[in-house]
C-alpha cells in the first residue's frame, strides 16, 4: 500500500518532469489525441524505449490532465486499492485525463480501468502484448482502443535529427536505427541495453523461461537472419531444445515483447500458411547489428526498413511463386502492392532475378509492382516502377 502523501509527490514530481521536456512531434501523437473524446481506454503498446512515455507527454502538454509511472521506485507497494487515492487527487485537481505509463507493473489495473473509464479518461501503456492478456482483462473486452508505439519512422527520423530527405540521411537511419534517445545522442551502443532489457527484465522475469540461453540462441539468430527464411525445426538445432513446441512459444515471447515479428508466405489458405516457411523481421535495423554476423548486410538492412514501413497500413506476407517477392501488402487476404526490395542492382542478373518475382504477382494479382532501391536501377520493364527508398518511404508517411 502507498500512502496518499507520496502518491502527491510522485504526480507532483512527473508533471514538473513533463514541463521541462522537450517533446517532438511524432505521427501517433493526432491518432492518440483524437482517441481523447474516446470513453474507451487507449492503450498504448509497444517494444520498450520506442517513445510511449514522451507521446503521453505531448498529450500531456497539449490537453492537460495527470501522469503517474509506475516504474518509479516510490510506487512498489502500490495496490489495486490505491487507485481510489490516485482518483481522489484527479479529481481535486478537477482533471479528467489519467495517464497510466507502464501500468502492468501493478497487478489487478485492470478492475480499476473497467470501473473507471466512463469517469475519467484513461491512457495505458505496457511493453509487452499481454499487457490486455490477464484473466482480469476480460472485463475490458470492447472497452479498448489499441495503438502501437514504434520506433522512429523516416520522417519522424528527419523531424528529429533535422536533416533533409535524400540518400545520405537513408543511409544515416539505416545504421543508427529509430529509438529516439540513440538518434539524439547518436550512442548506438544503447541498442545493446534494450536487447539485453528486453530479453531479462520484459520477457525472462515475467514468463517461465526454462533455458534462458537457448531464447538468446534464438534472438541472436534471428536478428542475424531478418529477411530469410526459417523454419521451427531448424532453430530446434540452433537453440537446443528438445520441442519445435518450446521453440513456438520462445518465438511467441519475441513477439509479445515488440523485439521481431514473423511473415509468412502468402496463401490465401490460413491452413497452407502455417505449414509454409516464415521470415521474420527487427522492430529496428538498430537490432540488426548486434547478431554475429561478420559485417551489416545493406539489402537485409533496408528490407527491414521498408517492412517496418508497410506493416502498419495492412497485412504483409512474402509470396514464393515463379520467383520470390520480398512483399505482398494485402488488405486481409486480398493483395493490394507489391514491393521487392534491393539496395543496388548494378548487373542484368540481379535486375532480371527481382523482375520476376514483381512482374508474376503483378499479373497474377492485378496489383501495382514496385522495386524499392537506393540507387536508381534501369532496364525495368514496363508496368514495374523503380522508387527510390529515401522517397517511397516519405510517400507512405509523409
Amino acid at each position: 500500500m502507498t500512502s496518499k502523501d507520496v502518491i502527491v509527490d510522485v504526480i507532483d514530481d512527473w508533471a514538473e518532469e513533463v514541463r521541462r521536456a522537450t517533446v517532438i512531434r511524432r505521427n501517433l501523437l493526432g491518432p492518440l489525441a483524437d482517441s481523447i473524446k474516446m470513453e474507451e481506454v487507449s492503450v498504448v503498446q509497444g517494444v520498450r524505449r520506442s517513445g510511449k512515455t514522451f507521446m503521453l507527454y505531448g498529450l500531456m502538454k497539449e490537453h492537460g490532465g495527470t501522469y503517474i509511472n509506475f516504474e518509479d521506485e516510490r510506487l512498489l507497494d502500490f495496490t489495486p486499492g490505491d487507485f481510489d487515492k490516485l482518483v481522489d487527487i484527479v479529481n481535486q485537481k478537477d482533471q479528467r485525463i489519467l495517464y497510466l505509463d507502464e501500468v502492468q507493473e501493478v497487478d489487478g489495473w485492470e478492475k480499476f480501468a473497467h470501473r473507471i473509464h466512463r469517469k475519467v479518461k484513461l491512457f495505458v501503456t505496457g511493453s509487452n502484448s499481454r499487457l490486455l492478456s490477464s484473466d482480469y482483462s476480460s472485463g475490458l473486452v470492447g472497452r479498448t482502443k489499441t495503438f502501437v508505439s514504434r520506433p522512429l519512422m523516416y520522417n519522424e527520423f528527419l523531424d528529429f535529427t533535422k536533416l533533409d530527405g535524400e540518400r545520405e540521411s537513408l543511409l544515416r537511419y539505416m545504421g543508427v536505427g529509430g529509438f529516439p534517445r540513440i538518434v539524439l545522442t547518436g550512442d548506438t551502443g544503447l541498442a545493446r541495453e534494450y536487447l539485453e532489457r528486453i530479453l531479462y527484465r520484459d520477457i525472462m522475469a515475467k514468463n517461465d523461461i526454462r533455458d534462458p540461453e537457448a531464447l538468446r540462441a534464438i534472438a541472436d539468430y534471428l536478428l542475424s537472419n531478418v529477411g530469410k527464411e526459417f523454419s521451427f525445426r531448424s532453430l530446434k538445432q540452433v537453440s537446443g531444445l528438445k520441442h519445435e513446441t518450446s521453440v513456438r512459444d520462445y518465438i511467441s515471447h519475441l513477439q509479445r515483447a515488440f523485439l521481431l515479428q514473423v511473415v509468412n508466405a502468402y496463401s490465401a489458405s490460413l491452413k497452407k500458411q502455417a505449414t509454409y516457411g516464415k521470415k521474420v523481421y527487427a522492430v529496428d535495423p538498430g537490432f540488426i547489428t548486434l547478431g554475429r554476423r561478420m559485417g551489416p548486410d545493406a539489402g537485409r538492412v533496408l528490407e527491414n526498413v521498408v517492412f517496418n514501413h508497410l506493416s502498419p497500413l495492412g497485412d504483409v506476407f512474402f509470396e514464393k511463386h515463379i520467383k520470390e517477392t520480398d512483399f505482398l501488402l494485402c488488405d486481409g487476404l486480398r493483395p493490394i502492392r507489391a514491393v521487392n526490395v534491393t539496395f543496388e542492382a548494378p548487373v542484368r542478373t540481379t535486375v532480371a532475378r527481382e523482375v520476376q518475382g514483381l512482374s508474376d504477382a503483378s499479373k497474377r494479382y492485378g496489383i501495382p509492382a514496385e522495386l524499392v532501391s537506393v540507387y536508381p536501377v534501369e532496364g525495368l520493364p514496363a508496368g514495374i516502377e523503380n522508387r527510390l527508398a529515401h522517397r517511397f518511404l516519405l510517400e507512405l508517411y509523409g
